[in-house]
């Protein structure tokens, strides 16, 4: 994402940070992201940095008059922003709609959900392969969500798990997975970092890893494990655009390239 556009984000994010909506007003925002990404020229139109921004916020509020007026406000505002790319617009809502749905629902809870969500599917070879599968029908995958997930997890994480598989966009789930826990802990002043390790970490191990971190980075931290078999041995630590990999795979692969 360029800096125009993250500049956009930020601000829209900011815009809506003190707003009180409910689970059901994320739900709509997510809904509207995905509304725009399916109507190309909507989508175009309303991320033109050509055309006036009052314009733009107009025909969101008409292409969404059916919505309750706090999303609609939301959609508008971001249609107002400038962006580099159209598909920015769709990232902005996206963080939008899972941070609201966080924020209605304890976003403590959701992160360690969407975490044991996360884990699941990195447990379960069969099932990431039909999450990722792009031939699938959305509306089944998004049904096998619901069943995985019903009467295990809030509705505020039965909404963002439903969103990221109908709307992947290129993206696989354990992205997906990871960047709307960032998300999540971003609603809450916090920064996340996501460990992946091969087999999950001794408890005092985590600890002095996120002790480090914590000193390192400063803030409030929430470190995630994520265990990824391919992985061999060794962490892959990544906290917003930084990424720290010291995981075997990846020094096989640098002594490959070294060797020719």
């Amino acid at each position: 994402m360029s800096s125009v556009s993250r500049a956009s984000l930020e601000s829209v994010v900011d815009a809506t940070h003190s707003e009180q909506l409910s689970v059901a007003d994320a739900a709509s925002i997510l809904a509207a992201s995905r509304a725009i990404e399916t109507t190309p020229q909507l989508q175009s139109a309303l991320a033109d940095s050509v055309a006036d921004a009052d314009a733009r916020a107009g025909l969101a509020e008409r292409a969404f008059a059916s919505l309750a007026p706090g999303p609609r406000a939301v959609v508008a505002n971001a249609a107002r922003a400038r962006w580099s790319d159209s598909a920015d617009i769709l990232d902005a809502l996206e963080v939008v709609g899972i941070q609201q749905a966080a924020r209605a629902s304890g976003s403590e809870g959701i992160g360690e959900e969407l975490r044991q969500f996360a884990d699941a599917v990195a447990a379960n070879p069969e099932l990431e392969l039909t999450l990722n599968d792009r031939l699938a029908p959305v509306d089944g995958k998004a049904a096998l969500v619901q069943r995985l997930l019903q009467g295990k997890a809030s509705e505020a994480t039965l909404v963002i798990a439903e969103h990221l598989v109908r709307s992947p966009r290129g993206r696989r789930v354990r992205t997906l997975l990871s960047r709307a826990q960032t998300a999540v802990a971003n609603a809450s002043g916090e920064a996340l970092a996501t460990v992946a390790t091969a087999q999950e970490l001794p408890a005092t191990q985590l600890e002095r890893l996120t002790d480090g971190l914590q000193k390192r980075y400063g803030g409030r931290l929430r470190v995630t494990q994520i265990i990824d078999p391919s992985i061999i041995g060794g962490l892959r630590i990544t906290v917003g655009d930084d990424v720290i990999d010291g995981t075997l795979r990846t020094k096989y692969n640098d002594l490959r390239l070294q060797l020719g």
